[in-house]
């Protein structure tokens, strides 16, 4: 998709706030290693954007979901440790190896299969899933475990069994009985197992609640470092966590309105006598859900809220008075001393953040700054 970069709408992305949350998620779990999740585009953010500000800010790896995010940063330049933590066709495990890619495997069949692709003289780094419980993938049997370890080290110059995993599926509610149930199988299947250079099961929540409970050397961040709180609250306040994103665009249009004028699509919302309406050049064809009508961005530290159905291209707002075209519209972020942030969007739409900022497009221009 065509990135808009000749109108007044970006997202710009705090590389202050970044490495803020860094910190804050490597103290809370007592980590000396941090790879942060960037995989479906950095959860929305901005995958090379958010990837440079977590390296310099102070993130050791970055971890993908599928092997062409990785080859994309590595064509970018990256050269720190990437792992890619869902599954590869095994036809793509020479690529991987070749790219020093951190790859995940589940099954012995998977190594029987990736074998023929993978040369004596590059390793494949592998990765052992284990499924304690999260029912996704990984090995569910210790004696399917021994056998793969047995295969990997027969062949010790096409395998390097370099990292041990599993994945919580909660982590980050006050109800931790079925946290337990997955940690005991954890040592169960593993506590025999010679361990590998990483063993990482913590993802935000595991790490921010359990880190006395689990090993924590190595961690796969996420929603953390993007400034959400992973209880959304309920753990913990989400005050110690920075907003890493600011949305702004700016009025592109303004027009003084007579009574019972409809304003867009269908015409759910009718104005005022007199009432003065801008638009704004942002829509849902940038990734903002249409549930957002009658919520509220700030301009000039007052909140004006969204009124019609948003269209693709533009969404109308409600002003306090006659303001200039160029005008600026904060949508995500500080304006005075207000703020909207992706939890505000939650709460209003019923939906979790990280799901919010997951549908931004690839139109929406995206700057990575110092600071806000």
């Amino acid at each position: 998709m065509v990135v808009a970069t000749h109108r007044p709408t970006r997202l710009l992305i705090s590389k202050e706030a970044v490495a803020h949350n860094i910190k804050e998620t490597r103290d809370a779990a007592h980590a000396k290693t941090v790879f942060l999740a960037v995989k479906a585009n950095a959860y929305g953010f901005g995958l090379l954007e958010v990837s440079r500000a977590a390296i310099d800010g102070g993130a050791d790896g970055l971890a993908v979901a599928v092997i062409d995010e990785a080859l994309s940063l590595r064509q970018a330049g990256f050269t720190c440790p990437i792992l890619i933590m869902s599954l590869i066709q095994p036809e793509y495990a020479g690529i991987a190896a070749a790219h020093s890619f951190i790859t995940t495997v589940a099954s012995l069949d998977w190594l029987k299969r990736a074998q023929p692709y993978l040369s004596a003289d590059i390793p494949l780094r592998v990765s052992v899933a284990v499924d304690t419980g999260m029912g996704r993938i990984g090995y569910r049997d210790r004696g399917e475990i021994d056998a793969s370890l047995d295969f990997m080290q027969k062949s010790p110059r096409q395998f390097d069994y370099y990292g041990l995993m599993t994945h919580f599926s909660q982590a980050d509610s006050s109800e931790v009985d079925y946290f337990h149930k997955q940690l005991a199988r954890w040592h169960e299947l593993t506590d025999t197992l010679e361990k590998p250079v990483m063993v990482h099961v913590a993802n935000s929540g595991a790490s921010m609640y359990h880190a006395d409970e689990i090993p924590h050397d190595v961690i796969r961040a996420g929603t953390s470092v993007y400034g959400i709180e992973p209880s959304l609250g309920e753990l913990r306040p989400a005050n110690y966590l920075q907003q890493i994103e600011r949305l702004e665009t700016e009025l592109v249009f303004v027009k003084q309105m007579h009574e019972g004028d409809g304003i867009s699509y269908g015409h759910i919302y009718h104005a005022k006598e007199g009432e003065w309406i801008g638009t704004v050049a942002l829509g849902y064809g940038d990734g903002l859900m249409r549930k957002l009508t009658g919520y509220h961005v700030l301009v000039n530290g007052q909140e004006c809220q969204i009124v019609g159905k948003l269209a693709m291209d533009a969404m109308m707002i409600r002003l306090p008075g006659e303001l200039p075209v160029g005008t600026k519209v904060t949508v995500l972020g500080q304006d005075g001393d207000k703020r909207i942030t992706l939890d505000d969007w939650g709460n209003y739409i019923g939906i979790a953040p990280w799901e919010l900022s997951i549908i931004f497009q690839e139109r929406l221009k995206r700057e990575l700054v110092d600071h806000f």
